[in-house]
């Protein structure tokens, strides 16, 4: 059996209650759990969260909290994959366990299902030996960035590659903030915090805002709406 984990953790600073924030007539982890519950991949979906006012609204829209995460895992400092392991642990205490562990992001308001499913068959693609990430590409090439000097004036970032055209330079990609595959066993046998060798599963960009400031808000609100209409005609 496969385990999803939304990890909706209280506290958030930049944008007060971000996790719950209102998107299109949902609260902004209520599109993370639908994409993974039409995914069909999964026979447990867990929010992960240290807040029953959080665990409540996951009720109401159908997915009961099995457990709320200890404050020893609800710190500022604590990594994603700490987390992870101990909502795994915490399972096989009730006598649970799972092959393939699946992190969808709460932010992660524009994911769809079929997002997950191609994340997963890439996963198996890789013989589940290799952790997969979602990534996207650029909205401009990295390599022409600018960058402002000492003396306030504009320069390249990368003067080698200032002069070349765009469809010279390498395709590079940035973490989608919307999934990561990994196999049970690997997570807990592993001590690491931070996976360093993924594999990319790389999806559109309009399915990747990175919601960090009340501007990706409007941004992913604007998509979301766009896939509405769409969905619609």
């Amino acid at each position: 059996m496969n385990l999803a984990i939304i990890p909706a953790r209280s506290g958030s600073t930049r944008i007060r209650d971000k996790n719950i924030a209102p998107l299109c007539g949902k609260p902004m982890f209520g599109w993370p759990l639908a994409a993974a519950k039409g995914s069909g991949l999964f026979g447990t979906i867990h929010m992960s969260t240290d807040s029953e006012r959080y665990a409540s609204i996951a009720r109401d829209l159908g997915f009961p909290v099995d457990f709320l995460r200890d404050d020893c895992v609800s710190a500022n400092d604590v990594g994603i994959i700490e987390v992870l392991r101990w909502v795994v642990k915490e399972y096989e205490k009730r006598g649970q366990t799972f092959e393939t562990i699946c992190l969808v992001y709460a932010t992660a308001a524009l994911i769809e299902a079929e997002d997950l499913r191609k994340g997963y068959e890439v996963f198996m693609g890789h013989g589940r030996e290799v952790p997969v990430l979602s990534v996207t590409t650029y909205d401009a090439p990295v390599r022409r960035a600018l960058a402002v000097n000492g003396e306030g004036i504009l320069e390249p970032a990368f003067p080698e590659s200032w002069e070349r055209h765009s469809q010279q330079l390498e395709t590079v990609y940035h973490d989608a903030g919307g999934f990561f595959f990994i196999d049970a066993r690997r997570l807990l046998a592993d001590t690491v915090k931070v996976y360093r060798k993924m594999a990319p599963c790389v999806i559109p960009r309009n399915h990747a805002v990175d919601i960090d400031e009340p501007e990706d808000m409007v941004m992913a609100e604007q998509l979301r709406l766009g896939k509405l209409a769409k969905e619609q005609r």
